[in-house]
């Protein structure tokens, strides 16, 4: 720790009354020296004025600090202060009334103000440590009591073998007389105590208490014990020293003091140091009772203390150890199927690979339409369809083979010592099993599985690519229906770079690599008015750079990734929308939805939570879903969309045209707006068969209460077209072609009349 770095959270003024101080304390250690070496400057006024000021200065800065502390430290430093300003009180009690009475007396009022600093520091040192350990473990705190009692019982021998009452003592001067040695063992048990309960790891503020309280006691100890050896006078560099003392504590209060304790605790000292501590307290016992020698009553009390709480300690321990075990099988167990777990899972396999083997084989393994068995029977079922395939599979394979789940309908396989060969066999062992029926109380099921392999060290020779070309393969079994194993060196090359992509966007989406671009929505007419704006999603790839839609969103729906894609982009999308609406531009955004999205009965409930959650109305989103994903389940798009539409959300169908949407269903829809598909639109103004589809396209949506939107807007020749058709409103390259969120921004506070959408 640098010497620097302890003024550096100081003020200007703060670090001057440092120097000054400094500079007063250099000056008082000469005047000692001179005095022990027989100069009479220690009985100047400036000596005596110098002595006083070096003592009470310490104490009104950890005043001054006080009072800019925040609650419970203010109260802290407020003690402590206290205590010092009472310290040094009682040196000028001292100075001024008692140091030329001849004898001195045995109690003065001055005995009061300096027996007064040391509970008045434990009260702080007790609040500093519950403010920063407001939980303390039941071990850290056996390990105080511990030290504590261990520390002060082996200072106790020291200091209780020279304490002899003075000649002529009074009751009150016994009391005195002994309160000092027994506030100096009480200071040294609660220092070590403390740091007990740090974890035998102390930051700045509790070392540099620690640091200047010890000072401070073993300066007492040594002070009374000259004393009682009849030293006299007694050297006064030990004034010094006790002012360095009380500069320490001071420089702690001025240290930052946080809440969060930030060192982790040594698990070898946190263990060595109290039992050695024990250990010798059992030793001082132990010679008490097999020796001649005698041991004071508060020492052996103390030993017993300390030997007393490190028994309840090891016994603590011993239960903690057990619960650990207890929790460390739990950590790596699948708790449905008794099974290994994931974490379970890639220990072992990072311990095969570690081991240096020549062959090794890992596999996923997914069960088919597991999803279809939750969805008709219920999860219950479903949890025992998986409790019982765990248990058949766990039979099937040999001992040396690790099965573990590892997640949902996910198993894997770690195969030590197999290679393709072997491997192959012990996943068409598996498949062999699971054909065969599931009997459940409910119905009788037949299981089938998709299987991908990674064998060591051909597809890879560490954790992460083994298990990536596993995954890999075992997503083209799933997508190649095949009904066996697939390996990942057996893929072809297009497979690979599809399921690649898969894996990549897979990170991407933990990543946060898709990002939005925005094309405007404009009124035909001459004002043209942005009145909304399309969320297009992009792929910012770390390798390949801006990736469009076309190239992975059908692969993502494949592999039932657009659940996800959808909630990523409506939370941009509505983190933006609020952008804009904090800057006055209330344009609502569109966003595009899946089938998936429309087959998953909370995904209502997910829309609302993120209006909710970013502060935006129901008006600012707009939904948009194309013909063909309406057709694919029109049933259940129709009661979906019409619990979106009844929270306040507009729907839109996309590339209308293109479908096979019947009139029927357009008719009970529950759709705010058609948007007219490309095609048609960049024709209307060469093709008539296009222009004609364009204009009765307009009629019928305006006679059903709907918004007609063209897409694919090229130039101007087509855009005023689509005004002498009715058209509502546009989009497209000709009026604004998609750009991220500043230049669209940009782009809109350079045009007038945004306004709110119409309903």
């Amino acid at each position: 720790m640098r010497l620097g770095g302890l003024f550096a959270g100081m003020s200007r003024r703060e670090r001057a009354a440092w120097w000054t101080l400094a500079a007063l304390v250099t000056v008082e250690a000469v005047v000692c020296v001179l005095t022990d070496l027989g100069s009479a400057i220690g009985d100047t006024v400036f000596a005596g004025v110098l002595y006083n000021v070096c003592y009470l200065l310490p104490g009104l800065m950890v005043a001054a600090r006080a009072r800019r502390s925040p609650g419970p430290v203010r109260r802290a430093w407020g003690f402590l202060a206290a205590g010092m300003i009472s310290y040094g009180a009682g040196n000028l009690y001292w100075y001024l009334f008692v140091r030329q009475l001849d004898p001195e007396p045995l109690v003065t009022p001055a005995d009061a103000l300096w027996l007064t600093f040391y509970p008045a520091f434990g009260v702080a040192l007790v609040m500093l440590l519950r403010h920063r350990l407001p939980v303390v473990s039941v071990p850290a705190l056996l390990d105080g009591v511990i030290a504590a009692a261990a520390v002060s019982a082996l200072v106790s021998i020291a200091v209780l073998a020279v304490v002899e009452p003075a000649p002529h003592s009074t009751p009150a001067g016994m009391v005195v007389n002994a309160a000092y040695p027994l506030c100096d063992i009480a200071v040294t048990g609660c220092l070590l105590g403390a740091l007990a309960l740090c974890g035998w790891r102390a930051d700045r503020v509790t070392g540099l208490l620690l640091g200047g309280m010890g000072l401070f006691a073993a300066l007492d100890t040594a002070n009374m014990v000259l004393l009682w050896q009849g030293a006299d006078p007694v050297p006064s560099v030990l004034d010094v020293l006790w002012i360095i003392g009380l500069l320490i504590l001071a420089l702690a209060a001025g240290q930052p003091f946080g809440r969060t304790w930030a060192g982790q605790p040594s698990l070898w000292l946190s263990t060595a140091i109290p039992m050695a501590l024990a250990v010798i307290c059992l030793g001082v016992l132990m010679w008490a009772a097999l020796t001649t020698h005698d041991v004071e009553k508060l020492t052996s009390w103390l030993s017993g203390a300390a030997v007393t709480a490190a028994i309840v300690r090891m016994a603590a321990s011993i239960r903690t150890a057990e619960a650990l075990g207890t929790a460390r099988r739990q950590a790596r167990t699948d708790e449905l199927t008794g099974l290994a777990n994931r974490r379970c899972f890639v220990e072992r396999l990072e311990t095969e690979l570690a081991g240096g083997g020549s062959r090794l084989a890992v596999a996923y393994l997914d069960l088919d339409r597991f999803k279809e068995v939750n969805d008709s029977f219920g999860h219950d079922v479903g949890d025992s369809l998986l409790r019982l395939v765990g248990a058949r599979l766990r039979e099937s394979l040999g001992t040396d083979v690790l099965l573990a789940r590892l997640g949902g309908d996910e198993f894997g396989l770690v195969m030590p010592g197999a290679g393709r060969e072997e491997a192959a066999g012990i996943v068409a062992a598996v498949l062999r099993t699971l054909r065969e029926p599931f009997v459940l109380p409910e119905v009788d099921l037949h299981v089938d599985a998709s299987i991908g392999v990674a064998v060591h060290p051909d597809d890879g020779s560490d954790r992460s690519t083994l298990l990536r070309r596993a995954d890999v393969a075992m997503y083209a079994a799933k997508n190649g229906h095949g009904g066996g194993p697939v390996f990942a060196t057996g893929l072809d090359d297009h497979a690979k770079a599809r399921l690649t992509m898969l894996e990549e966007l897979r990170t991407g989406l933990d990543r946060g690599e898709l990002v939005l671009h925005y094309q405007p929505k404009v009124t035909v007419d001459d004002a043209r008015r942005v009145i909304g704006m399309e969320a297009l999603v992009r792929w910012q790839h770390p390798v390949h750079g801006l990736v469009y839609p076309d190239a992975f969103l059908y692969t993502a729906e494949s592999a039932d990734l657009m659940g996800r894609i959808t909630t990523t982009v409506l939370e941009m999308a509505c983190r933006q929308s609020r952008r804009w609406q904090d800057q006055g531009l209330p344009v609502p955004v569109a966003v595009n939805l899946s089938v998936s999205d429309l087959r998953d009965p909370d995904f209502p409930d997910q829309v609302s939570a993120l209006l909710l959650r970013f502060g935006v109305p129901t008006t600012a989103i707009e939904l948009e879903v194309t013909e063909s994903v309406l057709m694919t389940d029109a049933d259940t798009a129709l009661v979906q969309l019409g619990r979106l539409r009844d929270m306040g959300l507009r729907i839109a169908v996309d590339d209308y045209g293109t479908g096979y949407s019947s009139l029927s269903y357009l008719q009970v829809l529950p759709v705010d707006d058609l948007k007219l598909d490309r095609s048609f639109v960049v024709r209307c103004g060469t093709d008539p068969r296009s222009a004609a589809i364009v204009q009765s396209t307009v009629g019928l949506a305006h006679s059903l209460g709907m918004r007609i939107i063209a897409e694919g807007v090229e130039d101007m020749e087509i855009f005023e077209r689509l005004r002498v058709f009715g058209c509502d409103l546009a989009q497209g390259y000709g009026i604004a072609r998609p750009d991220d969120a500043a230049t669209v921004t940009a782009w809109l506070l350079e045009r007038a009349g945004v306004e709110e959408p119409i309903r």
